[in-house]
């Protein structure tokens, strides 16, 4: 310990962070009702509840699951795509000054944007002058 008492207190705050995160852990998931939701969500141990079930049934019942998920997913695909050509005829609808004005602003759209609309504000208020 060459630092002396501040070597001494990063060395207590170490080891107060040692001894908090095992003990908050196990404090916060000792809980019966987190431990059935963890099990839950991330599907531990999953086995038939009964040796006789019919795993068959079972599958059949996952597979109607999954099919009425891709349904809903291609239902949402299609009003999405009716929902962008309702916007397509929005935007069409606009005057041509605003279509000009989001183009400019579309050009200034980047990782640096910021540096260049600095430099554009600065050569538009020399040109005004």
């Amino acid at each position: 310990m060459v630092l002396g008492r501040a070597g001494l207190r990063l060395e207590a705050q170490k080891f107060a962070v040692y001894l908090m995160i095992p003990i908050t852990a196990s404090i916060a998931y000792n809980e019966p009702a987190v431990q059935k939701w963890s099990a839950d969500y991330f599907q531990f141990m999953k086995y038939p509840s009964n040796p006789k079930t019919n795993l068959k049934e079972e599958f059949e019942q996952i597979r109607k699951e999954r099919e009425e998920e891709i349904n809903q997913r291609d239902k949402n695909k299609e009003s999405r795509k009716v929902y962008l050509e309702q916007l397509k005829q929005l935007n069409a609808a606009r005057s041509p000054l605003e279509t000009t004005d989001t183009q400019i602003h579309d050009e200034k759209k980047g990782w640096f944007s910021w540096l260049r609309g600095r430099r554009g504000n600065d050569s538009v208020s020399s040109s005004k002058s």
